[in-house]
């Protein structure tokens, strides 16, 4: 598995943001603050939230954010957790939402990896106690070292 850069600058505990739109920008910036993505990246990924939604209603629900590589240089995860969960709306749909509490924003600069990825975050979506630790998390740093536990080989 390729590298993916999971760091504390991507981590965004408590946002208080109130709407999809705002919270991905909000996200976003770590990337285009660290260079990792290329202009146009988080209207890139809004438009393809409204397109194709990417809420779902886990234990704790999630979106899991993202858009196409040629707007990545760097392939990383940014994740915030919400003070008050933000209406998504729910993957395969377009008529029902889900109020998530943690937004995962992947950026990934190869196509071919997209798969992979996508697989590795269906299996942490399916661990409560997992999404539970990150929901409840205090610590932007310890946060980094059990995503890396988890997701680096």
């Amino acid at each position: 598995m390729p590298e993916i850069i999971l760091s504390e600058e991507l981590i965004k505990l408590g946002m208080v943001e109130t709407d999809k739109a705002e919270a991905i920008q909000t996200l976003a910036a770590g990337f285009y603050t660290l260079d990792y993505v290329r202009d146009g990246y988080v209207e890139n990924v809004i438009k393809r939230e409204d397109q194709f939604p990417t809420g779902l209603g886990t234990s704790i629900p999630v979106a899991l954010c993202h858009t196409e590589a040629h707007f990545v240089k760097q392939s990383a995860l940014a994740v915030g957790t919400l003070i008050t969960p933000i209406s998504f709306l729910e993957m395969g749909s377009l008529d029902h939402s889900v109020n998530v509490e943690i937004i995962f924003l992947l950026a990934l600069n190869d196509p071919k990896q997209q798969v992979p990825w996508l697989r590795k975050m269906a299996s942490l979506f399916k661990d409560e106690q997992m999404l539970r630790t990150i929901k409840d998390s205090k610590d932007p740093k310890k946060l980094v070292e059990i995503l890396k536990n988890r997701f680096i080989d």
